[in-house]
């Protein structure tokens, strides 16, 4: 029995048609999943890994210049460990070394564009943020973490993705994690909020909805700030307590 595809025939015309433009240099998607084991355990099902999987075989297929690398977490726990990935499926963008932006899920609906404006991205070198953006970006100093939260149908969560997801691509201290709530319905009960997108920072600071760039960076870079720590020399002092190197990253 033939498999049905997932990308539809007219979309991957497009799509080829697309990559053959825009594609520069050779991309990888590196997929984290879980395969099926023959010992069921409860609650250890991956819903949508076998789909994610499947979906990304056909993307990658539409070009010469992509790559698929999969990675089973029940395999290879190691791998999944040093990267922090403890969800799947998970798609991780470029190779393993360099910068920290994924998704988690299956990118259905609006969000598949994500996946595919990540690609040509990464694929041309050119950054889809501002000159001034990108410049205030080098104050980061230290390690900043965001979630972004979308759903498959609301059309207003790529362009929060595709911001993250272009921030951590600009700044290597920057890990940029787009979620998929419906897959992982406990983690919006666990930062407390109805709507998406939704976005949280290094797991205290919010940004909800829809915002522009100048204010969604200004939000990262109060995250991203060591702040000084001795009032005389107007600098940080090295420390070994993580206590002591919080940042300004506003709680609320």
């Amino acid at each position: 029995m033939t498999q049905q595809a997932i990308i539809p025939a007219q979309d991957k015309s497009q799509l080829k048609r697309t990559f053959r433009k825009d594609l520069k240099a050779e991309v990888t998607l590196r997929l984290f999943t879980q395969r099926p084991s023959p010992i069921a355990l409860p609650g250890g099902e991956c819903r949508y890994c076998a789909q994610a999987q499947q979906m990304l075989e056909e993307l990658t297929a539409l070009s010469p210049k992509l790559h698929l690398e999969i990675v089973d977490i029940l395999a290879q726990p190691e791998l999944a460990s040093e990267e922090g990935i403890t969800k799947v499926p998970a798609i991780a963008f470029g190779p393993k070394y360099g910068p920290k932006l994924r998704f988690f899920g299956m990118p259905m609906g609006y969000q598949s564009t994500v996946v595919v404006e990540n690609i040509k991205t990464m694929s041309r070198g050119v950054s889809p943020l501002s000159m001034d953006t990108r410049k205030k970006l080098r104050q980061i100093n230290q390690p900043v973490h965001i979630q972004v939260f979308v759903t498959p149908g609301n059309s207003e969560c790529p362009s929060v993705a595709r911001l993250a997801h272009a921030l951590a691509l600009e700044n290597q201290h920057i890990t940029a994690d787009v979620v998929e709530i419906e897959e992982f319905p406990a983690l919006g009960q666990r930062y407390g909020f109805r709507a998406v997108p939704h976005t949280v920072v290094n797991e205290h600071t919010h940004i909800p909805g829809l915002v522009s760039e100048p204010e969604y960076v200004e939000k990262i870079i109060q995250c991203g700030m060591r702040q000084p720590t001795d009032p005389a020399q107007g600098q940080a002092q090295p420390t070994n307590s993580l206590h002591q190197e919080k940042s300004a990253c506003p709680k609320n």
